[in-house]
Order: structure tokens, then sequence, then C-alpha cells
């Protein structure tokens, strides 16, 4: 029995008893549970906002996009206060956006400094944050990465090379371009050499052309005077005059000199970008003399005047520079007139009526004859004589057998020292008597001087005038006008 009790003994020293191994069993289930229970607690509930209201968590979908997810470099074309929306043109991009904004938008100078939209200007180049599922702006802000070239001239163009010049500084140019006039976007075409520009990038390209000072034009008004002189501005020679002159110049106030073949007239002129200034040189005119519109009353119709040895056409007032003239008014078969005539008026009148030239019986009243006419200006008489040869109208024929024209053989007797001449219009065929004596030749004809009275006829084409005239022998040409325009 001692033996049996011993080994009872030994077996419970040799192990764990089995209570204990139960105990930890349990303990470990415990534990599991509880962290089991507090994972779930943790996922299943959330601890309560200050406010007391509890707020459900948003369930995100797939497409959900990431607040600033996009950003581009834009240039500003437009800001629409209104609606509240940006026009922009994304360089990167490549087209145009229109993003909204708020007064939640962050907007800053390139300082960092905010602003509000309505300080950005249309060429601004801007860093653009925004959702593209909404088009809503979260930051804009003016580039801090773009340089800037201000109040630049001469700018030259490379079209092939997509590339502008401006002193020793080259800049290539792409479609993202924009070039603005003031607030209006124009063609880099319109920039001229002389136009103040500002130029605005990033890196080695040009984005934005902004025109500071730009040029308009200039013409004359009452320029005649000037035509073909020279035109100065600002004390420097620009071109010769033209009648329908326009000139392209700088914006701004210049001084303008305008001068030719005496004349000389300095201006001020204000050219406005875009505008036609036009300069009135109305004052500064050559002065023309005083002229006088006379009319001329004259008898017989047809008669020829002279004003000065110049035939005159007087069927229309004839315009004169005020001064005193000499008259002559003949006409064949009348005595004819000479005399003078004062222009001091704007519309004067001059009459003259010539009488008719007396045959006599001896019929010796020649080149040399006098009569009497008369020739009035402005109610003021004045007298003249006559100093052609005496002819009369007529178609009867005509008795040529006087003694004193004749030879004692029926031949004329001539003056071979002197000659018939005959004024009339070009071409025109003289007949004496029927006899044909030649033709006018640049308006004359001049041919052998028969003495005696004839039948003179002057023939152009179909027309005919016919006179009866005179010729004595009076030591002098015999003088005969008559023309067909009469």
């Amino acid at each position: 029995m001692d033996i049996g009790n011993r080994k009872l003994k030994q077996s419970h020293a040799g192990g764990p008893p089995k209570g204990a191994v139960l105990f930890v069993m349990l303990l470990a289930a415990v534990m599991i549970l509880a962290i089991a229970a507090f994972r779930v607690a943790a996922n299943s509930t959330k601890p309560e906002p200050s406010s007391g209201k509890v707020t459900q968590a948003p369930t995100p979908s797939p497409d959900a996009l990431v607040r600033g997810e996009e950003k581009t470099t834009a240039i500003l074309e437009r800001v629409d206060a209104q609606t509240k929306t940006l026009q922009v043109y994304s360089v990167e991009e490549k087209q145009v956006l229109w993003l909204t904004y708020t007064s939640a938008t962050n907007i800053v100078d390139k300082y960092g400094k905010a602003i509000v939209a309505g300080q950005l200007l249309p060429g601004d180049i801007l860093t653009v944050e925004y959702d593209k599922k909404s088009s809503s702006a979260y930051f804009v802000g003016i580039s801090t990465e773009i340089w800037e070239h201000p109040y630049q001239t001469g700018l030259a163009v490379s079209s092939e090379r997509e590339m502008v010049t401006v002193g020793d500084r080259n800049f290539m140019y792409s479609d993202a371009l924009h070039v603005y006039n003031g607030t209006s976007a124009v063609e880099l075409s319109y920039i001229l050499g002389q136009d103040s520009v500002t130029l605005r990038g990033i890196g080695s390209e040009v984005y934005v052309i902004m025109v500071e000072r730009g040029h308009g034009y200039l013409t004359l008004k009452e320029g005649q005077d000037y035509v073909g002189g020279s035109i100065l501005i600002n004390s420097q020679y620009i071109t010769q005059i033209t009648s329908d002159m326009i000139l392209t110049l700088k914006e701004g106030k210049c001084e303008v000199t305008v001068e030719n073949d005496g004349l000389k007239a300095t201006l001020e002129a204000m050219i406005v970008r875009d505008q036609t200034t036009v300069l009135d040189l109305t004052e500064y005119v050559r002065v023309p003399d005083p002229v006088g519109s006379v009319t001329f009353k004259i008898q017989p119709a047809g008669a020829m005047l002279f004003i000065n040895d110049q035939n005159t056409f007087y069927g229309e007032p004839v315009e004169l520079d005020y001064g005193v003239y000499n008259i002559r008014v003949e006409s064949g078969g009348y005595v004819s007139y000479s005399g003078t005539l004062r222009v001091d008026s704007a519309a004067p009148e001059f009459a003259v009526s010539l009488p008719e030239a007396v045959v006599e019986d001896t019929g010796n009243m020649g080149d040399n004859g006098t009569g009497s006419g008369t020739g009035t200006e402005e109610n003021s008489g004045s007298s003249g004589s006559g100093n052609t040869g005496s002819f009369g109208n007529g178609g009867d024929s005509v008795d040529n057998s006087s003694d004193n024209t004749q030879n004692d053989d029926g031949s004329y007797r001539t003056d071979d020292d002197h000659s018939i001449i005959i004024y009339s219009d070009d071409e025109v065929e003289i007949y004496l008597d029927g006899d044909y004596m030649g033709v006018t030749e640049e308006g004359k004809a001049e041919f052998e001087k028969f003495l005696g009275t004839f039948e003179l006829e002057l023939v152009r084409g179909e027309e005919t005038k016919s006179y009866v005239i005179q010729v004595d022998d009076d030591g002098e040409d015999f003088i005969f006008r008559r023309y067909f325009e009469d």
C-alpha cells in the first residue's frame, strides 16, 4: 500500500493540475474575444463632433477627383464678373478653358498677395489649379516663372522661323502666342517697328506681346499748295508730299512742318492710336490774286475778241485777275475796236458794238480806212479806230471792171510788196471770185495781194461762207479774220 501511495504522489508531482490548464485556456479565449470586439467597435463607431451632431462620412466613388488634381500654365483671355468665369488658354493643353471661381478660390498676384479676379488683365500668364470635372478653379495666381521685357521698340518678326527679335534677344513663338492692342486681340502683323511693346514668356518662348504705344495716321487738308514739297515730323524728314498722302506715325504729340516753293507752316498734331488725324492747312495756303468774272456783250455776233493779243472765247464769263488789259474786237465788214479793260470787281460787264464799214463810191477805203467803234466797261464809254480792210457781206455778183483795179489787158492789179492774209479754222479752202487760192494751215493762209473788189469764199467740208471784200492799194497787207466756230 505504501508503494501505491508513492506512485500516486509521484504522478501528481510530474505535471500541472488539470484545473490550471483549463484556466489558462479560458483566459486566452477571453482575450481573443476582447480583441475581436474592439476591432468591430472601431470599424462601426465614430467619435461624436463637438457640435453634438453625428455626420455620416461620404462614400468615395471610384472616379472622384482630388482637389487641385489638374494644374496648368494658362494665358488669361477674359474675366466675366457677372458669371464669375475665367476664360483662359491652357499652354499645355493647347485649348481654351472656361473655369468658374468663387470667394473660396485663392487668387494671388506674382508676389503671392491676395487679389480679386477683377484685378487680373488679359495677357496675364497664370498658374491655375482646377477640378477638371466641375471646371472649378481652386487656385489662380500670376506665374512666378515668367520673364517680362517692357516697352521695347523695333520688334522684328520671322514668320518662317516662328521667331521674334527685339534688340539682341531672340524668342520663339507658337500657336499659343497672344497679341493684345489694349484689351483687344490683334494679329502679330499689326505691330510695326515703331510701336512700343511688352513681351512676356517662359524660358525661350514668348507667350504674350502687349502693345503699349501704338500708331495712328496723319493726312493733310487743303494741302494742294504743298504737293511736291516735304513734310518733317519733329524736325526729321519723312517724305515728299503727295495729293492723297496718309502717313503712319507713332501715337502721341508731334510737331509737323510742311514746306514747298516759299511756303512753310509748322503745326502741332496729336496722333491717336488706330485713328486718322487731319491737319488743316487752310490758313497756310497761298492766297490767290483776286479774280473777276467778266461778261462780254459784243455786236455783231461772231466778232473776235482779243485780250492782250490772245484770241479769247467769250460765250461765257471770262475769269481775269484784277488788273488792266488791252482789248481788241474785230469782225469782217465792221470797223475794229481797240481799248482797255480794267478788272477791279467780282463780276464786271464789258460791251462793244462795232459799226459797219462803209464802202465809198471811189472804193478806196481799205486796210487803212478808219471808222468809229464803241466799247463800254461798266457803263463807261470809250472809242477806238479800226485798222483792217473794209468789206461787206453779200452774195451778189461783183463787177471788177473798175479802171483803178484792173490793168489795160483786163488782169487784176497787184501789190507785189504785200499780201492778202486770211485767218480762219484749220484746213479751210479759199476761193477769190471762184478761183482756188489755197488752204489755211494752222489757221492761216497768205497769197498775192490782188487789188479790187472780190467775192471771197471760205469752204470747210460742206459749209461755205461768202463775203464781199475791197482790197485797196494802201501799202499794207490786207488781213481778214473769220471763223466757222462763230
